[in-house]
């Protein structure tokens, strides 16, 4: 590939940094390649276009600019999951403090795209293929790092040497929590821990864990995703978040994109998200204080 060429990204729609677009920076700007981040307005003028659509409900925007650019290529979960990046490509170190140490899954949950486009989860690097040496805080988006045991030991025992800050972005499965992942979690330097509640059926568990990791002081760094509107009733939606309001933790409503829009559910989230309004009231009460209405649960 000749020096000189002029390479366009778009970033469809992630608000977090692209590892797969940053990659093909870091590999363009090797080869002497002049590199845009989103400007649309050049993709004409350009040599080559590479484009990441997350999202499937922005695909429209994507198809517009492959109207402008057939040539153009594009990957991500909202277009295309065969897509994959040349291996000099994906090959190409990033040391952002930013990115993943595992890829792939071992749960099949019905609304998440991780097994389908990554396969069974796999190491795939180290603290140290992320961190620039210098930062005192990462960002890891494994997700489901707890799933290999010993790898989780290995990372945590990068981040106690380094005294690194981390944020396991993507969260951590709940249901692998032990007393070992627990005194681990306890030893390194936390950002905050993401557990998810959104299976009614693992109340039990929850509650199993909470008191678990409650015996760790690491309260104060946890809260958990409620996954709603996707297939379970508004009834069971309220229950997991009293459930958790009832331990002492902090739910964070996520509105499945069925339901994003529906009046019920924008009033269990702004009842839920907001830790002073979880504590004061109980979801009835909140309704008719700030609207002057109930809701059906039944729903």
């Amino acid at each position: 590939m000749s020096s000189g060429m002029k390479v366009l990204l778009l970033n469809i729609d992630s608000k977090l940094p692209n590892i797969a677009l940053k990659r093909i920076e870091a590999y363009h700007q090797a080869q002497g390649n002049k590199v845009l981040w989103d400007m649309p307005i050049e993709i004409s003028g350009v040599d080559k276009v590479y484009a990441s659509c997350i999202f499937t409900k922005n695909r429209p925007i994507l198809e517009n600019y492959v109207g402008l650019r057939p040539d153009i290529i594009a990957g991500g979960t909202g277009w295309d999951m065969n897509v994959k990046l040349p291996s000099q490509i994906e090959e190409t170190a990033l040391r952002i403090n930013y990115g993943f140490t595992t890829r792939g899954c071992i749960r099949h949950c019905p609304f998440c795209m991780v097994p389908q486009s990554e396969g069974y989860i796999r190491a795939v690097g180290d603290l140290y293929d992320i961190w620039d040496g210098t930062s005192s805080s990462v960002t890891l988006l494994d997700n489901n790092i707890l799933a290999l045991p010993k790898h989780f030991r290995e990372i945590c025992k990068q981040l106690r040497k380094e005294n690194v800050q981390v944020d396991f972005n993507q969260g951590l499965d709940i249901r692998l929590l032990t007393p070992e992942v627990c005194e681990l979690l306890s030893s390194i330097r936390l950002k905050e821990i993401r557990f998810a509640f959104d299976d009614p059926d693992l109340e039990s568990l929850v509650r199993q864990k909470v008191a678990l990791i409650d015996t760790y002081n690491l309260r104060h760094y946890y809260f958990f995703y409620v996954l709603v509107g996707y297939n379970t009733t508004f009834e069971q939606d309220i229950h997991r978040c009293n459930v958790l309001k009832e331990l002492g933790c902090r739910p964070y409503v996520m509105r499945y994109a069925s339901v994003a829009k529906d009046h019920n559910y924008s009033l269990l989230a702004q009842w839920a998200n907001q830790i002073w309004t979880l504590a004061k009231y109980d979801f009835d009460e909140f309704c008719m204080r700030r609207y002057g209405e109930t809701v059906a649960h039944s729903c």
